[in-house]
């Protein structure tokens, strides 16, 4: 490790270290030298011809003038080496005065036209050039900060662009999720729902960063206009791209998988564009890469002839739907071979998991691409959708209702119309549904504020359900364990300093509710389930 300089000394140096001390006495030293030389070069020649007295008249008083000339001489020279170091001095100091970050620390005058001035002339110019890289530094970093702050603002509005609120049915189970690679990517999901027809996008724009996210933006925005219009996914996907191919300067194209799945007949046609084939699930839980055709990505080729297929998609089939981000997820080893996690790595985890809900299917897979990577770097988009064709809720029983959140206080507010159009549903009373919400919001309130490390991206699923007149609120989360059952019951009347962080929350929801349990299940997942006796239950 290199020892940095101290600059923490004072120009105000004892006499006998000084720089002008020290040359006087060398000058002081060499007349000396001069001096004796003279006296014993005077004795050799003149020793013979000179009486003794008159040699040492001729000693003293040559003694007395040179001492009297060195003393002279050392102050004379004392004075001019002083004023020729004193700029010198002054320079040092103004150079600790700018290593300082003083740039506006003023230079000696110099009246000399020497060395002297040669050396301001440069420390003028040094000056000029640091005040100068701090203005175009400043103005650099003012710039990078702004595209920052665009960039940032530019993420959050593509974010807001893709859904995050999923279809509430019984015979459909609906998630997706988007990960960027960088603030804003090039990557795009969608679905819309009409009646008993669901029609869904999965894509991906060739290229990254704004560019790609402007191209997703507008590919998004057409799917939106057209499906529903254009009952045919061959015929949405031909609109698209002759949307996009017709005025595209730019050559950049998209490959997108567009879907209509039809829930009463059972069937899901689609149509391919150069996407990566998805994973299908039957209902008995075997996988495999759906079969599709070869077509280009849209944006290549205006007025090209894209075909449909349709297959079987009866009830408890599954589809999950991928970007080349899932894939071509890398992990280098130490020594420096690339492996990708590949389709055989996709097909075992969703085989494994062919029974899970779509949101622990996706969770799932984005946890064992993270292990996977051991902390190689998400090089590309990361964009996944899974869509599982339930069975339908035989009559007279109580359909379940579901609630996917992300981790923010925002969405406080949607789990409270969700839970109150429930109560609504089943016939339970305002005031008691008031009750069950206070319990409810505290502990997903808990759970959204503590359950996350910072800054990390989770969600919150709750799900309710009624069935012989009891109530089961089911709250699942795959954040930090916890488990609210091993609390020690609190004494409410102890003071606020004697009683456990937490422990109020956890007392109003074991009060309000009948039963409280908890598991950390196999997969991850916290799973907290509410259970609460109502009377007089109506099922619409």
């Amino acid at each position: 490790m290199v020892e940095e300089p101290n600059f923490n000394y004072k120009y105000e140096l004892a006499y006998q270290k000084s720089f002008a001390a020290r040359l006087s006495f060398r000058i002081m030293g060499i007349a000396a030298g001069v001096f004796l030389a003279a006296v014993c070069l005077f004795f050799y020649f003149t020793g013979d011809s000179m009486t003794l007295p008159l040699t040492h008249q001729i000693v003293k008083y040559g003694t007395i003038v040179f001492i009297i000339g060195l003393a002279s001489l050392f102050v004379f020279c004392t004075w001019a080496i002083y004023r020729m170091v004193k700029p010198l001095q002054q320079f040092a100091e103004s150079a600790i005065s700018i290593a300082e970050g003083n740039l506006d620390t003023p230079l000696p005058d110099i009246q000399s036209e020497d060395e002297l001035l040669q050396l301001r002339n440069t420390f003028e110019h040094m000056l000029h050039s640091l005040k100068q890289h701090m203005i175009d530094l400043q103005t650099t970093t003012a710039s990078k900060e702004r595209l920052q702050s665009e960039l940032t603002i530019a993420h959050d509005i593509q974010m807001g662009m893709i859904p995050t609120v999923f279809p509430q049915r019984q015979d459909l189970d609906l998630y997706a999720s988007m990960t960027p690679a960088k603030e804003v990517g090039g990557d795009l999901y969608d679905f819309i729902l009409e009646g008993d027809e669901l029609f869904f996008i999965i894509g991906d724009v060739a290229g990254k960063g704004v560019p790609a996210s402007l191209y997703m933006a507008v590919t998004r925005t057409l799917f939106r206009n057209l499906a529903g219009n254009y009952q045919s996914a061959a015929n949405i996907v031909r609109e698209m791209n002759h949307a996009i191919a017709s005025t595209n300067d730019t050559y950049i194209f998209v490959t997108v998988f567009v879907g209509v799945l039809d829930m009463k007949t059972h069937y899901l046609t689609f149509c391919n564009a150069a996407h990566n084939a998805p994973v299908m699930i039957s209902a008995e839980g075997e996988c495999s890469l759906l079969e599709v055709d070869t077509n280009l990505p849209i944006g290549v080729e205006d007025r090209y002839h894209y075909e449909e297929q349709q297959v079987d998609f009866p009830p408890g089939s599954a589809l999950l739907l991928y970007t080349d981000g899932l894939t071509e997820a890398t992990y280098f080893s130490k020594d420096g071979s690339r492996k990708l996690f590949g389709e055989h790595r996709v097909l075992h985890d969703v085989e494994k998991n062919s029974k899970a809900s779509a949101i622990e299917v996706i969770d799932f897979l984005k946890q064992h691409v993270a292990v996977f990577a051991d902390g190689t770097e998400q090089s590309d988009d990361l964009t996944m959708l899974f869509v599982r064709h339930g069975i339908a809720q035989e009559a007279g029983t109580s359909p379940s209702r579901r609630l996917i959140m992300k981790n923010e206080m925002t969405e406080v507010g949607r789990l409270r119309t969700f839970f109150f159009s429930v109560c609504r549903e089943y016939g339970i009373d305002e005031e008691t549904a008031k009750t069950l919400n206070l319990a409810l919001e505290e502990w997903v309130a808990n759970v959204i504020g503590y359950a996350y490390p910072k800054g990390m991206r989770g969600h919150v699923e709750v799900t309710a359900d009624v069935t012989d007149n009891v109530l089961t609120l089911v709250i699942k989360d795959h954040g930090t364990p916890f488990d609210p059952t091993q609390y020690e019951e609190i004494d409410v009347d102890a003071g606020l300093d004697e009683r456990a962080i937490g422990g109020l929350g956890i007392h109003l929801i074991q009060s309000i509710m009948d039963k409280v349990d908890y598991e950390r299940t196999v997969d991850g997942y916290n799973r907290l389930t509410l259970t609460k006796k109502v009377n007089n239950v109506t099922i619409n």
